[in-house]
């Protein structure tokens, strides 16, 4: 592939991606999925960065995720989900940084497995499981940072017991969430893949 096919290819994908960012972050009930009642939205869109980043490399992903966090910047302000997201999400440290660091995680783990002894679909597998971690663990320490008394608030907590009550709070999210992005990353990725080397 010449390297002018190369550059439309990642602007391409990038656009797509991108246009599906879009979709997944205002069309509801597709980037954020609530199923329990009064619990966090089970969260797709981090597939599209961890996606993005397996695709495009690490500065793809990147870009991804902090196109992701300014989404989800704009979302709190506009139309917030609940009342937890409207006080962390209006942070732009929480709303951004976990997000780019989804894209940067995945990519640089794929591009460090994908010619070790882990099959290419492996090492999806497991940047799809450590990017979607990586969203959640730090959304959680950042809130526990910046809001520990307002959230614990919310959750009736003491503060000094917040990170336990949230990681019990959202530790059935962070599993499906994991376990989509250890499935979805390599059955898109690989066909991707195939497709940018023709």
């Amino acid at each position: 592939m010449t390297h002018k096919n190369s550059s439309a290819y990642r602007i391409s994908i990038l656009a797509i991606l991108t246009a599906l960012l879009l979709v997944q972050s205002f069309v509801p009930m597709v980037g954020y999925i609530n199923i329990i009642p009064g619990l966090p939205a089970v969260t797709t869109v981090h597939l599209t960065v961890i996606l993005g980043a397996v695709i495009l490399g690490t500065r793809g992903g990147s870009t991804l995720g902090l196109i992701w966090g300014i989404l989800s910047l704009i979302q709190a302000y506009t139309a917030p989900g609940d009342p937890l997201s409207l006080l962390i999400f209006q942070n732009p440290i929480i709303a951004i940084l976990p997000r780019v660091l989804v894209g940067t995680v995945a990519g640089f783990t794929f591009e460090h497995l994908q010619h070790s002894r882990i099959t290419k679909p492996g090492a999806m597998a497991l940047a799809g499981v450590l990017g979607a971690l990586v969203n959640t663990t730090l959304v959680i320490l950042l809130t526990w940072v910046f809001y520990s008394h307002q959230a614990s608030g919310m959750y009736h907590t003491d503060p000094s017991r917040l990170i336990i009550v949230m990681l019990a709070a959202v530790a059935v999210n962070a599993v499906m969430e994991a376990i989509l992005a250890a499935i979805v990353t390599p059955l898109i990725g690989t066909p991707l893949m195939r497709f940018r080397r023709q």
